[in-house]
């Protein structure tokens, strides 16, 4: 596997794969970056990680940004030219962004090794969420849109995260034969342990956020729905686990508010099981996405694991995640609007009993996203065994 990321915290999604390999019976490999601190290779749970002396810098020009994937593809490479030396490689699976990490796989492809493209983001819309308009916007989106098609083509194998992104794929030019859902699902095993982790006594009303802080998710309007709510729910809290590109901004906008002591922050992306633990006694979970082209299509994780844990959630009224559950399972609000977002986690706080039951429902939804049927989608590709459906 290879990712142009830190393995395995804030990867979710590579770490249950990877786990699900290697309970298959693959020996299972991860390239990824690395960062001062970390050894530049150890195995975790069974997976043999490399790291990468390359440096991820977040909020970086697009002239760093593709320094750094450039530089990432090459030295990528060059590792998986160095394991194909010492042992068989039966597949390749890139993780994506950037499409253009396919170039990992084009050595192994010619010698006939199975090849795996997983698209967790359309580097369009990506680019579009972090760099937005400009002159030059349009050109490099259709270049990004036909390096994406290039690298499907190379695949034997794409997956991605739901049926949306499937869709847009398909509509770019990516034959649908070869499209595999593979849903970020959490996983049982996992939701298990958070589960039975001792709860916090408090009668505090949290907010639970876990992941990427930044300004397309919307974690400052969490902020701002604390403040609107600092009198009418007076013992309100908010706990944001992860970090960012705005993760300074959300604490400096916390601390004019004077809400230090309602707002904890991590500063750091948790293992995903501690992260679990931390909000399975959340009274909210919150999805604050703002409306972008980028989270039309996005379907949270998190969204997945509030749901699994039975957390109330409230969740910005966007088109991909009302797809996949209603109104009657979670608590909609107008996206990037503070004082909607806050008029909802005010109506889970006031409404203990509807919003359980609102719970229950989303969750009975959530069992047609089961980890059961990605996994045997995910062990598939990885076979190269025709789908059934």
């Amino acid at each position: 596997m290879v990712v142009h990321s830190h393995y395995p915290l804030g990867e979710p999604r590579v770490e249950r794969e990877a786990r699900a390999a290697l309970e298959a019976g693959y020996d299972v490999s991860v390239i990824c970056l690395g960062s001062r601190g970390e050894p530049s290779g150890e195995t975790l749970d069974g997976v043999a990680v490399t790291r990468l002396p390359i440096a991820h810098v977040r909020g970086a020009p697009p002239s760093r940004v593709a320094f750094e994937y450039v530089a990432f593809s090459i030295m990528a490479a060059a590792a998986v030219l160095r394991i194909l030396r010492t042992r068989n490689i039966d597949v390749v699976y890139v993780h994506a962004p950037p499409d253009f990490l396919i170039v990992t796989a084009l050595i192994p492809r010619l010698l006939r090794k199975r090849v795996v493209l997983d698209i967790h983001d359309l580097s369009p819309h990506m680019f579009d969420a972090r760099f937005g308009g400009g002159g030059l916007a349009s050109l490099v989106q259709r270049c990004l849109r036909i390096v994406e098609v290039g690298a499907s083509a190379v695949a034997d194998r794409v997956v991605t995260v739901h049926g949306q992104y499937r869709d847009e794929l398909v509509s770019d030019g990516v034959p649908e034969r070869k499209i595999s859902v593979v849903m970020n699902s959490p996983d049982p095993a996992v939701l298990d342990r958070a589960r039975i982790a001792p709860r916090p006594s408090s009668s505090a009303f949290t907010l639970a956020y876990h992941g990427t802080v930044n300004h397309w998710y919307g974690v400052d309007l969490i902020i701002e729905a604390v403040a609107r709510l600092d009198q009418r729910i007076p013992d309100v809290r908010a706990l944001i686990l992860g970090e960012g590109d705005a993760l300074l901004p959300v604490e400096r906008l916390a601390e004019a508010y004077g809400l230090g002591e309602r707002v904890e922050f991590s500063r750091r992306y948790l293992p995903q099981s501690e992260a679990l633990r931390r909000v399975a006694g959340a009274g909210c979970g919150v999805i604050p996405n703002r409306s972008s082209r980028l989270n039309r299509f996005a379907l949270s994780s998190k969204l997945l694991e509030y749901v699994s844990l039975e957390i109330p959630v409230v969740v910005a009224n966007l088109e991909t995640l009302a797809a996949h559950f209603d109104s009657d399972e979670v608590t909609f609000f107008e996206p990037g609007d503070a004082d909607s977002l806050a008029e909802a986690i005010a109506w889970v706080a006031e409404h203990p009993a509807e919003a359980r039951e609102k719970a229950r429902r989303a969750r009975l939804r959530a069992e047609a996203y089961s980890w059961s049927e990605s996994r045997a989608r995910l062990l598939e590709a990885l076979s190269g065994r025709r789908l059934s459906a």
